[in-house]
C-alpha cells in the first residue's frame, strides 16, 4: 500500500492519460480535469491508499478516447452512467478490469467500502464539459452531476427516462458488485438483467448515439 502518491508519480500518471488523445488542447484538458478531480475528491490520496482507482480511472478513460478522438464532441453531450457506482460502494473479492470475464483482476482482502467504485465516469465527464446522468443504488446525495437513485434489478426501473434522450450510454459496474450478485447468485439471473438493460439501452439511446461499453453486452457474447 502507497502512503503518499508523489508529485512524480502524479505527472507520469497525467502524462500517460493525457498521450490517451493526440490534440494539444484535449491534452491540457485532460490534465486540468484530474487536477480538480484531486482538488474535489482527494483523487491521489486514494490512488496511494488502493492502487486500483488509478487503474479505474485509466480504464474510464482509455474507453472514452475511443468513443471521442475529440474532446470537443463531448461538450453538451448527454451521458448515461448505468451503475455508475456511489459512495456507498463496496469491494467484491476480485475486480475484473474491462469485460466482466476479462482474465485481468484486482483481488481484494475485504468487502468494506472502496473508493474504486466511487462514481469517476460521470466526475470525468462533468469535468470536461458533458452533461453526465448517472443512475445507481448507492449515495450520490452531494455529487454535482445529475442523478437518480435507481434499484436496477427491477423490469422497467428506467423507464422513467424519455426514449431517445441520451448521446452515449455505459454500463459497466453492476455485474461485478457483491451486493448484485449476492442478490442474483445464478446466471441465469444474472442475464435477465443484462437483457432488460440491453433493451432500455436501445431505447434511450438517440439514433446516432453510441454505446461507450456495456457489460450487459458482453454477458450476451
Amino acid at each position: 500500500m502507497r502512503a503518499v502518491f508523489s508529485e512524480n508519480q502524479q505527472k507520469q500518471f497525467i502524462s500517460k492519460l493525457s498521450r490517451l488523445w493526440k490534440d494539444q488542447q484535449d491534452q491540457m484538458r485532460i490534465a486540468q480535469a484530474i487536477q480538480e478531480l484531486n482538488i474535489r475528491y482527494n483523487l491521489y490520496g486514494k490512488m496511494a491508499r488502493e492502487s486500483g482507482v488509478e487503474d479505474i480511472i485509466e480504464q474510464l478513460l482509455e474507453r472514452l478516447s475511443n468513443s471521442y478522438p475529440s474532446l470537443n464532441d463531448i461538450q453538451n453531450k448527454r451521458i448515461l452512467d448505468i451503475a455508475c457506482g456511489s459512495n456507498t460502494s463496496k469491494a467484491p473479492a476480485s475486480y475484473y478490469f474491462g469485460a466482466p470475464f476479462s482474465k485481468r483482476a484486482a483481488e481484494r482482502t475485504s468487502t468494506g467500502y472502496t473508493a474504486m467504485f466511487e462514481p469517476w465516469f460521470c466526475r470525468i465527464l462533468l469535468e470536461l464539459g458533458a452533461t453526465p446522468v448517472g443512475v445507481d443504488l448507492g449515495d450520490l446525495k452531494k455529487e454535482l452531476f445529475i442523478h437518480y437513485l435507481v434499484d436496477l434489478g427491477k423490469p422497467g426501473a428506467l423507464n422513467f427516462l424519455p426514449d431517445h434522450s441520451f448521446d452515449a450510454i455505459q454500463d459497466s459496474r453492476l455485474f461485478g458488485s457483491p451486493e448484485f450478485t449476492a442478490r442474483f447468485p445464478h446466471q441465469a439471473d444474472r442475464l435477465i438483467v443484462a437483457q432488460e438493460l440491453l433493451r432500455q439501452e436501445q431505447r434511450l439511446l438517440k439514433l446516432d448515439g453510441i454505446i461507450i461499453h456495456s457489460d450487459a453486452r458482453a454477458l450476451w457474447r
